[in-house]
């Protein structure tokens, strides 16, 4: 079923599919994508939970969808960002591919949470939008993160070069830094990043090792945090000001 959620003040109203909300003066509209087709992250109800919260904060009107048929080229236009929050795998169909592929290019703002390099890898256009694959990661544990830009929207409030958190530590195909604004980068000393046991014969140790950053495609915006694999992260203010700066510039906004 596809919801639309409207905020105003601190209530929000759920419509059921068929049905429509008027967005509040100056809100924005935001697509937020949860589709899976591979591993399923416990954490997308939580993840959902969150970006409400931002919503509320921010005057956002938000639509989750598992839906591919949204991905059109007369429907994407009602959006001012999309997310694609915790999905895998293959999501969409042709006709949902050349429509975000064009709504991108055009000036979209595209924000990808965690899995979105694990999320359709035989695409070449996604995977250069996103800016890498996915191939490993070892168990959750804390890690050391360098905070590369303090002035971007999606860093500027740590106003600290050193993040520390405990979160699942993704490993690339690439590293993206030459073809990418890297933003959050990793020391691989700080946790056990050869600990590969749920991916035999992956080398997941990368020296540089770049989780968050952005680039421009096309006239558009895209904005790859491999951060968000814990359900507890979604309540957790600092990770959410990350999410809110993150999705704040991918629209244009900052």
């Amino acid at each position: 079923m596809r919801k639309i959620i409207c905020f105003v003040l601190l209530l929000a109203v759920v419509l059921p599919g068929g049905q429509s909300c008027k967005p509040q003066k100056n809100s924005m509209e935001i697509l937020i994508y949860t589709k899976t087709e591979g591993f399923r992250h416990e954490a997308i109800e939580a993840a959902k939970a969150g970006f409400e919260q931002l919503a509320i904060a921010n005057n956002w009107v938000l639509t989750f969808s598992e839906n591919e048929a949204d991905f059109r080229t007369d429907s994407l236009q009602h959006y001012g960002a999309l997310v694609f929050l915790l999905t895998t795998g293959s999501t969409l169909d042709d006709e949902g591919k050349d429509a975000l592929s064009a709504w991108v290019e055009a000036g979209g703002g595209l924000l990808t949470v965690h899995s979105g390099s694990d999320t359709e890898k035989e695409w070449p256009w996604f995977v250069n939008a996103v800016g890498a694959r996915f191939t490993g990661h070892p168990p959750v544990q804390p890690g050391k993160l360098i905070v590369e830009d303090l002035e971007h929207p999606a860093t500027a409030f740590l106003g600290d070069s050193i993040w520390w958190l405990e979160d699942e530590w993704y490993s690339f195909d690439r590293n993206p830094r030459e073809n990418v604004h890297v933003l959050i980068s990793i020391d691989e000393e700080s946790y056990r990043v050869d600990d590969n046991r749920w991916f035999e014969g992956v080398e997941q140790r990368m020296g540089d090792h770049p989780l968050v950053w952005c680039q421009r495609v096309g006239e558009g915006r895209v904005l790859q945090t491999a951060l968000g694999h814990r359900p507890e992260l979604y309540s957790d203010s600092l990770f959410l000001k990350h999410l809110q700066g993150a999705l704040r510039w991918a629209a244009g906004l900052e």
